[in-house]
């Protein structure tokens, strides 16, 4: 293990509350999590010597852990969590995440940050649709659903919320399909993160050198996290939701030209 380096450690912290502000705003508002910020902000900004894809990956889904359950737990207190679809999903999604991250350590970088573009242009467009409440049950879709999202969300470092809510929405309102998702996500990333780190050793080597990083990026999101995602998931109680589905969209569009652009650049550099 290197010596410590105290400006390594601030500029990860510094890293840290800007990916948390904006990780747990979305966590708020979307239940996604904060890993579609929190990914690409690690390959942008993260020192140059890190160990790669993977490194950004499993540091996304320790911070979506901590992104998550603030948010979860104001949804929780606003009276926002479905039990009963929370309970159809987490076997599912504990299997796959867990699968899907120990997939990213023979990914490259085009093929995570092109799977996030195209995940980001798909919510896009799912939010710019009105779907129309129905009571009617689909326990059996949720659970063979959770499986696959439980795995492209491993994969790519994300809570999943930006697969579970599109789903729920189909039954649910907005704000308990986006409250649903925010629970389930922390208990499939944290679940996914203990049984990776507990299995499998290469782990330990690419995580060790980036470690003062990584401990500073932590710190910064648990400073900034609980009061970003709590004022967001307030917003779902005065804001329209046709208002915020537009914006939500404009946003997931503008992350998914962005994450593409820096896809074809990693091509370019490091191909395949």
């Amino acid at each position: 293990m290197s010596e410590i380096e105290l400006g390594l450690i601030i500029y990860g912290l510094l890293v840290g509350l800007g990916a948390g502000l904006i990780g747990g705003a979305l966590a708020g508002l979307a239940g996604v999590g904060g890993g579609l910020i929190y990914v690409p902000l690690f390959y942008l900004f993260a020192p140059p010597d890190t160990n790669g894809m993977a490194m950004h990956v499993f540091a996304s889904m320790v911070a979506v852990v901590m992104t998550g359950y603030f948010s979860a737990r104001s949804h929780w207190h606003l009276g926002h969590v479905n039990g009963k679809k929370l309970v159809a999903l987490l076997p599912g999604l504990v299997i796959g995440a867990a699968v899907g991250l120990w997939n990213t350590l023979q990914l490259s970088q085009f093929w995570i940050l092109t799977a996030l573009a195209l995940l980001n242009a798909w919510v896009a467009f799912d939010y710019g649709r009105d779907f129309h409440l129905k009571l009617r049950k689909n326990m059996i879709s949720t659970k063979l659903l959770a499986w696959p999202i439980g795995f492209i969300s491993g994969t790519v470092g994300i809570g999943g919320g930006t697969m579970i809510v599109p789903l729920l929405r189909r039954t649910l309102p907005l704000k308990e399909a986006v409250g649903t998702a925010s629970m389930a996500g922390v208990f499939m990333v944290l679940c996914a993160v203990i049984l990776n780190f507990s299995l499998e050793p290469d782990w330990v080597g690419v995580l060790v050198e980036d470690w003062q990083f990584l401990v500073g990026v932590w710190i910064g999101i648990v400073l900034i996290v609980p009061f970003s995602a709590h004022k967001a998931a307030a917003l779902h109680g005065s804001v329209d939701e046709g208002k915020l589905r537009l914006a939500l969209k404009t946003l997931f569009i503008a992350l998914s030209l962005g994450l593409l652009g820096a896809a074809l650049l990693a091509l370019f550099q490091f191909g395949l």
